[in-house]
């Protein structure tokens, strides 16, 4: 545009000031090389503005044309790489409105009409989240069914549970993939409902307080696919809340992930030897032949702290903010954009290596050993003879300690040993202490018997194909 248009200071909003922007202040106060990612968005937002411009006659049919047509030749410019950013026009915004003067003249003065930079960035950013909440949603999905098909495929291999990092109970495979699943199943919905929940356009909210224009804000808002419109501009232009939110959701996806890395950080291991990750997601030594590294997963422990570093980062942006826009809101994005692509990053890798390891059976086996996984379905069954449970727990307590002592596994005492200990214990009791009977015996909802995992994988199953 022209000095008439920009001032002085060469900028668009620059005719009350009487000389040019320092050239590092525009370094330090540009967000182009960031803020690009909203490219998409920002262009969706401005079509559905012109569009009601021309509705009501703010602008003519031909300039809506011609606009629409130049905002064609700019998303194929970004698309093919070739769009010219420059950082004196500060943001993607003014970028896009520069070069479509450049494209279409005269027109593009009039794209801004009734609108502020504060409500076009809440606009784009609103439609940002939404789009990677939906993507989001998809992912994890998808990484969901990955986990049923290994549940079914594994649904009888039997593997000790852990609490402490102490085995506790035996379990099935299915029982521990389904596991898995639920949190990712909590991660989606997190995810789902926020985008449920920015079901509100906030364009019209102008800097702070609408405008005098006759615009439409209810038709915009059905265009761009909202139900309705925000309720209150100086709220508008400044929530955030929406940003927080997705780094919420997306902090307890990346700690339920790292837990699991952790996790078979330590059964890949060969003092575990539960798991075998395929080579393609390992590494190796430059010094050391023999090592098969888990740095994929270590890698994706690792940026947990940094999605973390992002939310309390934006958490601490907010915290002394007065209403309503301020510079500081600028900030928002480097933290939203990373923690977006880390974690869909993370989850990406995840559900590959999930579904193409394989648990080691051998190993499972072997870390059975001594069998005091049984221990409370001892003490289970005598309650069932009628002895309270507190005297039952100290009993097989005792039964515990004798086998440590003699080097014994639970299973390998007869039906009189245990009688030592406690009349209570049926006969031909000592051949049913098998880890398979344990697992298959604990048939109630949410339980790990075989049939209880398939009840609920169907369940999920049908959560699942339902329309988001």
């Amino acid at each position: 545009m022209s000095e008439k248009d920009a001032g002085p200071s060469g900028k668009l909003w620059g005719g009350r000031f009487s000389e040019s922007t320092d050239r590092e202040v525009e370094r330090f106060t540009q967000s182009v090389s960031f803020d690009r990612a909203l490219w998409e968005q920002d262009i969706r937002g401005s079509r559905a503005h012109v569009a009601m411009l021309s509705r009501v006659n703010l602008l003519s049919t031909e300039e809506e044309r011609k606009i629409q047509e130049g905002l064609t030749r700019i998303e194929q410019e970004i698309r093919d790489g070739v769009f010219p950013f420059r950082d004196e026009y500060e943001d993607i915004h003014m970028n896009i409105e520069m070069r479509l003067f450049e494209l279409v003249g005269t027109p593009a003065r009039k794209i801004h009409t009734a609108r502020s930079r504060n409500d076009q960035v809440a606009l784009d950013l609103r439609l940002y989240v939404i789009d990677r909440c939906r993507e989001m949603g998809a992912l994890l999905a998808e990484f969901v069914r990955v986990l049923i098909a290994q549940a079914r495929q594994n649904r009888d291999l039997i593997l000790p549970g852990y609490t402490h990092l102490q085995q506790a109970q035996p379990v099935s495979a299915g029982y521990y993939f389904m596991a898995h699943a639920e949190r990712l199943l909590r991660d989606r919905k997190r995810f789902l409902d926020l985008d449920k929940n920015l079901d509100r356009s906030p364009l019209g909210a102008g800097a702070l307080a609408g405008t005098t224009l006759p615009i439409d804000r209810l038709g915009v808002a059905r265009e761009l696919g909202f139900s309705g419109v925000t309720g209150n501009g100086l709220d508008t232009v400044s929530d955030r809340d929406f940003v927080v939110d997705f780094l919420h959701a997306s902090v307890l996806l990346s700690v339920h992930l790292s837990g699991w890395a952790e996790e078979w950080i330590l059964w890949s291991t060969r003092e575990f030897g539960f798991v075998r990750i395929p080579d393609r997601y390992m590494t190796g030594s430059s010094m050391m032949p023999q090592k098969r590294n888990p740095d994929v997963l270590e890698l994706i422990r690792g940026k947990t702290g940094r999605v973390v570093g992002h939310y309390v980062g934006m958490a601490t942006i907010l915290k002394g903010l007065p209403l309503s826009y301020n510079r500081d809101l600028q900030e928002d994005k480097e933290h939203l954009f990373d923690t977006a692509d880390t974690v869909r990053q993370s989850v990406t890798i995840f559900l590959r290596i999930a579904g193409e390891s394989v648990l080691d059976r051998e190993g499972l086996a072997r870390s059975f050993s001594g069998d005091a996984l049984l221990a409370t379905d001892m003490a289970e069954d005598l309650v069932l003879a009628g002895v309270p449970f507190r005297e039952a727990h100290a009993i097989v307590g005792r039964i515990v300690a004798h086998c440590e002592r003699q080097a014994r596994p639970l299973a390998s005492l007869t039906d009189d040993e245990l009688r030592d200990f406690s009349p209570d214990f049926p006969s031909g009791y000592a051949a049913s202490l098998t880890v398979e009977n344990s697992v298959r015996r604990r048939n109630l909802p949410g339980g790990p018997a075989p049939d209880r995992v398939e009840e609920r994988i169907r369940e999920i199953e049908k959560e699942l194909d339902k329309k988001p």
